[in-house]
């Protein structure tokens, strides 16, 4: 990558700091010198930006940029400060490893109180996974902890590094012993839209999860988008969502979704970088209680695919009456649903498991295996249509087949050969455990990639879902019977 000597400015995608050059840092083991990074946050007029929330946060590499691995159950093991009043910050004890410099919600302390994030903390620390459920952070979404402001720039040691892209982030290492001063941050607010979401006698949809849904046509008519996502009302109806679609003025239509309601407004004009508040989305009901939990109840038996019927439909219906199942599992029985790929035709399920050896024998029962992933298009039905999860997958490390060697080969249940990878960075959810140590895959909620675990990992005792896969259906509809 090239410094813009004559701006002083350089388009990074990843930077090592300590000798200060532009490249890739491996990750390094625990126990290690930490550094320091210190410096102020300012807008971009200058001026000092007080009582932000920032933070070095976990970041890994997407493609041939850098992405954020922020969750908020990685919360407490992140280095966080908060700027004063002429901006100044400091972070301190930080690792090696891929990570970028982030700024967190201005209330970042009520939604995750110090008292969840020690528990959090203990309960991963101990391994504990039943504390760590207990603690609440796995019910919390990414969305929720969207920062206000994003980051345009960092200045260190005179050069000015800005993010290659608006969806990407300035990655580095900070080297062992390394302590950065003076660093320069700048921020700007970003584009967003404030909604509140009443029914029709103005009584707030309080404390809820929305789908938000919005397409856009610029001002010119030459071009189109549609987005949107999953943002929670306040204990007033409010919500707030941030827009990346910023490039021209356009005209917004947005529209939520709440159980089998939905309003709709717009369209709105709004230019690059505006903030819209005051929209109103009205349901045309009266106030309904929110869902109730889904019940764990003995589930029903395996589908009866309708040949005649996968023309039509993805989702396959259930029979009348069946024999039930062993009751040893359970599971919300709207998830037990075989849904067809069309594109390779075979079947598909989501199950609730207990480990990966009960996924194994549930699939087995069905004259399934845990799901093959073999290309790029495959892995994106997969997410479209189950969402991304962690999910026990088919992958798994054994030795080669006919051969004493001690050493081991990731190989799919079903036998079928490697032909795609999608592996997440060895280290992200902060692993102890050495990889060669992790002989199992899951599929995760980062963008549905995939993960290496172990016995001891942490995510091992949470993952609690799997796939399954059944080919063949069209050829012999009473497959899924067996």
């Amino acid at each position: 990558m090239k410094r813009l000597k004559a701006s002083n400015k350089v388009f990074a995608s990843f930077i090592v700091i300590g000798s200060l050059f532009i490249g890739f840092a491996s990750h390094s083991i625990a126990d290690v010198e930490t550094g320091t990074f210190s410096g102020r946050v300012v807008d971009a007029e200058g001026n000092p930006v007080a009582k932000l929330p920032v933070m070095i946060g976990p970041a890994m590499v997407m493609g041939h940029g850098i992405q954020s691995a922020f969750f908020p159950r990685l919360y407490s093991a992140s280095r966080r400060s908060l700027t004063g009043a002429d901006g100044q910050f400091s972070i301190t004890d930080i690792t090696p490893g891929i990570s970028y410099f982030g700024a967190l919600p201005y209330d970042v302390e009520t939604l995750l109180p110090d008292e969840l994030t020690a528990n959090t903390a203990k309960a991963t620390a101990e391994k504990d996974i039943a504390a760590f459920h207990a603690s609440g952070v796995m019910k919390m979404e990414v969305e929720d902890f969207e920062p206000d402001v994003e980051i345009l720039s960092l200045r260190i040691q005179g050069i000015t590094f800005y993010p290659r892209t608006d969806h990407e982030k300035i990655g580095f290492s900070v080297k062992p012993g390394t302590h950065i001063e003076n660093v320069e941050v700048t921020v700007q607010p970003r584009m967003r839209i404030r909604g509140r979401i009443i029914f029709k006698d103005e009584t707030p949809l309080v404390n809820a999860r929305v789908h938000l849904r919005f397409r856009s046509q610029s001002v010119g008519g030459n071009r189109n988008r549609q987005s949107g996502g999953k943002p929670r009302t306040d204990a007033a109806g409010y919500f707030i969502h941030y827009l990346e679609e910023k490039d021209d003025p356009a005209f917004y239509t947005f529209s939520v979704e709440y159980q089998d309601l939905s309003a709709e407004a717009g369209p709105i004009r709004l230019d690059p970088g505006e903030r819209l508040d005051g929209v109103k989305f009205t349901f045309d009901s009266e106030p309904v209680p929110p869902p109730q939990p889904p019940s764990h109840t003995i589930p029903q038996p395996p589908l009866h695919i309708a040949p005649q019927a996968l023309p039509q439909t993805k989702t396959l219906d259930r029979p009348s009456a069946a024999t039930p199942p062993s009751p040893r599992r359970s599971m919300p029985m709207s998830e037990e649903v075989w849904i067809v790929n069309p594109e390779n035709l075979h079947a598909y399920k989501k199950i609730y498991c207990e480990t990966r050896s009960d996924a194994v024998a549930q699939a087995r029962e069905e004259n399934a295996h845990l799901v093959t992933i073999n290309d790029a298009a495959e892995q994106t039905w997969l997410a479209k249509v189950f969402e991304h999860k962690f999910y026990w997958i088919g992958l798994s490390r054994v030795p080669p087949v006919g051969t004493s060697s001690n050493a081991t080969q990731w190989r799919w249940e079903s036998g079928e050969p490697i032909t795609y990878a999608n592996w997440l960075p060895d280290y992200i959810f902060g692993e102890s455990l050495d990889v060669g140590k992790r002989n199992y895959a899951i599929m995760t909620f980062t963008d549905g990639k995939w993960y290496a675990v172990g016995p001891d990992s942490l995510v091992w005792g949470i993952t609690e879902m799997a796939i399954l896969e059944k080919a063949d259906v069209l050829d012999n509809p009473s497959a899924a019977e067996e």
